[in-house]
């Protein structure tokens, strides 16, 4: 059974940043899965993996669409993401130094951006990009 399921609540109305944030359920799901099997210390570092990749390119066009709205509280939203990079940095960090990885605080980590950012601090710009054709 899913841990997290994706609905409306958590829409912001772009459906590019939609279909990426839906990419973190499948990732907290798949951790949240091997967990129950306890297979969590196996499916960590890839999770992590995915989650840098994630980084690079989700953060990267959700503030260029924010910067061609020019939106006011870019540089706001701009450092929650350098917070969410720096924190998975230091799970990697951990894995690379030989750190057989908390799972546990992965997916407490992941459980908390989705309720915390983005049905909070990307639900801000929903009506700013709609308002500027960005659907």
């Amino acid at each position: 059974m899913a841990l997290a399921t994706w609905d409306t609540s958590y829409s912001v109305s772009v459906k590019s940043c939609d279909a990426e944030h839906q990419k973190l359920f499948d990732l907290i799901n798949q951790l949240n899965e091997a967990m129950g099997l306890g297979q969590g210390r196996t499916i960590v570092a890839p999770v992590v993996q995915e989650l840098e990749k994630y980084t690079q390119t989700h953060f990267r066009a959700e503030e260029a669409l924010l910067k061609q709205a020019c939106y006011p509280k870019l540089e706001e939203h701009r450092l929650q993401h350098q917070k969410f990079v720096a924190q998975v940095k230091r799970f990697k960090d951990d894995l690379d130094a030989g750190s057989m990885g908390n799972s546990i605080a992965v997916l407490k980590f992941l459980k908390d951006w989705l309720a915390d950012h983005i049905k909070q601090t990307d639900k801000m710009y929903s009506e700013h990009l709609n308002s500027r054709g960005i659907k």
